[in-house]
């Protein structure tokens, strides 16, 4: 999440650019000697992976010393005054909160920043939550901050004395020639520069990967954004919380975006229930109260949605679609963040009318097993609504598979509502027994609980949890048939 509340504006910046050419001559300027607050390196790269700092590049020079935790990879035409470093076994520094306080305190907050002209001038520092886009000659007098990916194209670009940190996404940079003075920072992430010429002068770069493309590669060590970054201000327990919640953020939003492309979502108050605190057991011995913000939305002509967070000692995030308008799937998900670990839980019910074989969507969803099955099986704890799910993918995964788990709930929504599309309206004695088939799993959950229900009937007690199930969690109580 972002290191400061921010109000979020709109934003369009574009103006006259001068055009710059980067140059590959190699400057005599060296390494400025390094203390020990300071970055010692030019370039980092955190990531084990062979390659994991790749300058592709005919002529390559560096006044200053590079590292990986991998390998480095560069042409055999490198002069080097520094020293190059693999298989560093270093801690990547995480210096979020540092680099937002010294360089973006007073930046500009806007949701995402789209821009594309022919020349491009950035004077105000931004502060994006979301994704960075620029396309054109880019003249960037300024930083920028994103939660998400920043991407700069075009046939010129110089940055000025500019920070670029990606908090939790990538930064790519694909021009004719950049010249660039100042912090590529993007910790959890990936650098990729490509263009005829590179030229990074008073520069540090630090991400998971970077990869240089050009013919000419000429950079030296930059000592005032080195003492910007230090040594890691924060743990990286603290840096990976912030992307948990983050992730969690970003994929209810996306889910909401992706119903609202094929019904009308309406925000309904979810009253007492809108924020529960429950004591659960963490482990043996150790209790943990979990603080729940839960979000209910009605899917015009289709059923009810549920969201619910915790983002405490344990984050989790929890989405429940179930339909009472079509004969499709109830979609209950569960991800669970445990630092750097994950376990996904996508689990789909039929409780089909006529039998979940002659519910078409399922036909679909099947296929998902298979694509996803490069990730490990985590299966839940048993209990009797085995016999009632019809399918499921229960993965384990860490932080850097993130992307992909996230595909693989957008594509069980995705598929599940495009066969809605298709799936014709109940009559009202289909609705009816589709709700009957509906609120008879709701009632066995709360009359026969499995883990997470029993912590709920435990601190709310049975009654309130069956109000919560039924009005909010579920939404029997609202779709009712009459």
């Amino acid at each position: 999440m972002k290191t400061q509340s921010k109000k979020k504006t709109a934003a369009v910046v574009t103006a006259l650019v001068t055009a710059m050419t980067a140059s590959g001559a190699c400057s005599a300027l060296g390494a400025t000697a390094v203390g020990n607050t300071a970055f010692p390196y030019t370039m980092f790269a955190a990531s084990e992976a062979d390659g994991a700092l790749t300058v592709n590049a005919k002529h390559f020079c560096l006044n200053g010393s590079i590292a990986s935790n991998g390998t480095i990879v560069t042409g055999k035409k490198i002069n080097l005054n520094g020293k190059k470093t693999e298989h560093a076994e270093l801690e990547i520094p995480y210096s979020g909160t540092a680099v937002g306080n010294r360089y973006f305190a007073n930046a500009q907050t806007v949701d995402t920043l789209e821009v594309s002209a022919h020349n491009v001038n950035l004077n105000q520092t931004m502060d994006v939550a979301g994704e960075v886009s620029v396309r054109g000659n880019a003249n960037i007098n300024a930083s920028v901050r994103a939660d998400s990916d920043i991407l700069i194209s075009g046939n010129v670009s110089n940055f000025n004395n500019a920070v670029l940190y990606s908090e939790f996404g990538n930064i790519e940079i694909d021009c004719n020639n950049v010249s660039l003075t100042g912090l590529i920072y993007a910790p959890l992430g990936d650098v990729v520069i490509t263009a005829n010429n590179i030229n990074l002068n008073n520069v540090v770069i630090i991400a998971d990967t970077i990869t240089l493309n050009a013919n000419n590669v000429n950079a030296n060590y930059g000592r005032s954004y080195a003492d910007a970054v230090g040594t890691g201000s924060e743990t990286k327990a603290e840096y990976i919380t912030r992307f948990n919640s983050y992730m969690m953020d970003k994929e209810a939003a996306n889910i909401l975006d992706m119903l609202s492309q094929y019904y009308t979502v309406t925000p309904l108050d979810a009253g007492e229930f809108a924020a529960i605190s429950v004591t659960a057991p963490l482990a043996p011995g150790f209790m943990v109260t979990l603080d729940f913000d839960v979000q209910q939305y009605r899917i015009e002509g289709y059923g009810n949605l549920s969201v619910m967070k915790t983002d405490g000692v344990q984050q989790m995030s929890t989405i429940v679609l179930t339909p009472f308008n079509k004969d499709l799937p109830l979609i209950s998900t569960d991800y669970m963040f445990m630092g750097e670990s994950r376990i996904s839980y996508i689990e789909f019910y039929g409780l089909g009318i006529n039998g979940d074989e002659n519910i078409p969507a399922f036909d679909a969803l099947r296929p998902l097993t298979e694509k996803y099955a490069q990730f490990p099986d985590q299966p839940p704890t048993p209990g009797w609504f085995d016999e009632v799910r019809t399918m499921g993918l229960f993965k384990v995964s860490t932080y850097k598979d993130d992307d992909a788990i996230s595909q693989m709930l957008y594509d069980s929504f995705r598929i599940t509502l495009d066969a809605s599309m298709s799936a014709p309206d109940l009559n009202a004695e289909e609705r009816l027994a589709r709700y009957n088939g509906t609120q008879e799993y709701v009632d066995h959950l709360i009359s026969s609980p499995g883990v997470s229900t029993a912590i709920f009937n435990m601190c709310l007690g049975p009654e309130r949890t069956s109000q919560f199930f039924n009005n909010v969690f579920f939404g029997t109580g609202l779709w009712q048939p009459q």
